[in-house]
């Protein structure tokens, strides 16, 4: 088999199931675990959709934590590049996520064994949660049903079209030799102009990929809308506006989904986790345990934490 460096080769236990979509299987699977301990409270599968040009190295804090915590769980990890985000059109990066699909409808048989807790899904930034977005719309023409998602995870997204900002998040996922990130951000910033006078200009300020992203977490025919959602950004974030985020964290709120904000004060884009840890991944816990009382109620918990 030919050797391609991936992703997958800096996180352990992950291995590429296809360009960008990476696996871990854990040596007690989900399903032996819940047929010996009949608990179900892990969830069935974990989905984590990482930011645009994300580091391996940075990723694995998620991916470690999550095995942590639910240790007989497989998840399945989708990058996110800054060509994919912004050069390929939906039907592309729907052909691409085919593999993922598959995997997803290989796991549906847990329901029927009554063993299934249910999917848990963690998005980052503009990348990732166009991806859960592209995701969840791919599953539903393949298979004319909802993605399957208990709990919902949005950190720092989703924002608006901003450009000084959407340059901002280009620099970030530019290699860090000088030269090649001062080229790259140069080229990246007047591509990043050319596509966004062609859609303010041409097409209209609000079909481009972010606006439609925003709509899309909204719709019902792609997610659950009883799913709780817990949205986690900062007020010191220079990527993405917390205005955005928590803008779209009070539109779902009105609309009757259960929603949770979490607002952080010092925290960088994407890094809450590493500044207020103990904080970050209680509230991922407790948005998880919630699943089972929104399923009841089908209220909403629009508080701030």
């Amino acid at each position: 088999m030919r050797s391609v460096k991936t992703l997958s080769c800096n996180i352990p236990g992950f291995t590429a199931l296809a360009p960008s979509i990476y696996v871990y299987v854990p040596e007690t699977t989900y399903e032996l675990a819940c047929i010996d301990e009949k608990d179900g409270e892990a969830p069935s599968l974990i989905i984590l959709c990482s930011w645009t040009g994300a580091n391996s190295e940075h990723v694995a804090k998620y991916t470690g934590e999550y095995q942590r915590l639910f240790p007989s769980t497989r998840i399945v990890l989708i990058a996110t590049t800054t060509k994919d985000l912004c050069f390929r059109n939906s039907k592309r990066k729907q052909e691409r996520l085919g593999p993922a699909i598959d995997l997803i409808d290989s796991l549906q048989y847990l329901s029927a064994l009554g063993n299934d807790a249910g999917m848990l899904m963690h998005m980052f930034s503009e990348g990732g949660s166009n991806k859960a977005c592209e995701l969840a719309e791919a599953y539903h023409a393949i298979t004319d049903k909802r993605l399957p998602v208990s709990a919902f995870y949005l950190d720092s997204t989703p924002g608006h079209p901003r450009y000084l900002r959407l340059c901002n998040a280009i620099n970030k996922s530019l290699p860090q030799v000088p030269i090649l990130r001062h080229a790259g951000l140069l080229f990246g910033s007047a591509v990043l102009g050319a596509i966004w006078v062609t859609y303010v200009g041409i097409k209209g300020y609000h079909n481009n990929v972010i606006t439609r992203t925003r709509h899309r977490l909204l719709d019902p025919k792609y997610f659950d809308p009883d799913a709780p959602r817990c949205y986690m950004y900062s007020k010191s974030d220079a990527l993405i506006a917390w205005q955005d985020v928590q803008e779209h964290a009070i539109d779902s709120a009105q609309m009757g989904l259960p929603v949770t904000r979490v607002v952080f004060y010092g925290s960088g884009h994407v890094g809450h986790a590493r500044q207020e840890p103990e904080r970050y991944w209680n509230t991922v816990m407790d948005t998880w345990s919630s699943r089972r009382e929104e399923g009841e109620r089908h209220g909403v918990t629009a508080g701030v934490v």
